[in-house]
């Protein structure tokens, strides 16, 4: 009996040395997981990988994915995506990624929020000319700039996962 809690209590003492010596994910890491899982179009697995203030911005972008034609959901599911550059400076990092698909990079911002790397993204990073509400005069909100315009036949841009 005796042995047995040894061998418990020696069990329980190196289970929690090594989950106390998990490797934190780089940037790089974070961005491709982050990529991967837009390419995948969960979003709710981009959102672990995203800022708080970055939650709106990918229920935004699942807005747009969902209006996609299934060709274009397989085109982004097939795209290879890689690094091409990483910055690093204290707390902010900014990682290039290439996208097979859409042959060109894209940079991801990135900050340390409770001591790990987190995509950050503004609403500019979604749909390129964003105005925000404060700069556009009286009478004009957000759910303004961001509908679609329908007569044009224009269709609203999205980040670089085309």
């Amino acid at each position: 009996m005796i042995n047995f809690r040894r061998t418990l209590v020696l069990a329980i003492m190196t289970t929690l040395l090594l989950s106390g010596c998990k490797k934190k994910a780089t940037p790089q890491e974070v961005a491709l997981a982050f990529m991967h899982a837009i390419q995948d179009s969960n979003f709710d697995q981009a959102r672990e990988y995203a800022t708080k203030e970055s939650q709106q911005v990918i229920q935004i972008y699942s807005i747009f994915d969902g209006r996609r034609s299934d060709a274009e959901r397989e085109k982004i599911r097939k795209a290879k995506i890689e690094v091409v550059n990483m910055e690093e400076n204290g707390d902010k990092a900014s990682v290039t990624i290439l996208n097979s698909s859409a042959h060109q990079k894209e940079v991801l911002q990135l900050v340390k929020e409770s001591g790990q790397w987190k995509i950050s993204l503004t609403f500019e990073s979604i749909i390129p000319n964003y105005i925000p509400p404060a700069a556009t005069g009286a009478g004009m909100d957000s759910t303004t700039i961001l509908s679609p315009d329908t007569t044009s036949g224009n269709h609203v841009a999205v980040p670089a996962v085309k």
